[in-house]
């Protein structure tokens, strides 16, 4: 019987240390007129492989950066520069729509978590708005 016990409390161990779950403190994002700087913070990870951040475009949702997870609270960043640049054709955008994907270890049975969407509006400058307007009417 104590062999039993012990053998159901090591398989219980096995299965809590393998499950994959991840705790976010926060999810956020500010626009500084050129960029948007995204920033989450995790109080938990256990078996996540990676953290996905995607943009919301006409056809839905696209990665647009992918980082390693630490697997340890930790705090990580990305900034994305291409959203209001005219290589991207974004430039008439004044909001963004994130959302970031949490990828588990493929040893965990779980499927991968999504936060809540957050959508950042463009903080741009007067001047350069000013500006933006008087190259448009000069066309």
């Amino acid at each position: 019987m104590k062999r039993i016990t012990i053998l159901i409390l090591c398989l219980i161990s096995v299965a809590i240390l393998y499950a994959g779950t991840c705790t976010l403190d926060y999810f956020k994002a500010t626009s500084n007129g050129e960029a948007v700087n995204i920033e989450w913070k995790t109080t938990l990870e256990n078996g996540v492989q990676r953290f996905e951040v995607e943009r919301m475009t006409t056809n839905g949702y696209t990665v647009i950066n992918t980082q390693k997870a630490l697997n340890k609270p930790g705090t990580y960043k990305y900034t994305d520069s291409d959203i209001f640049t005219k290589e991207t054709q974004l430039q008439s955008v004044t909001t963004a729509t994130y959302r970031l994907k949490i990828c588990y270890s493929p040893a965990t049975p779980e499927q991968p978590a999504y936060s809540e969407p957050i959508t950042v509006t463009r903080n741009m400058s007067s001047i350069k708005r000013t500006l933006g307007m008087l190259k448009e009417m000069f066309k």
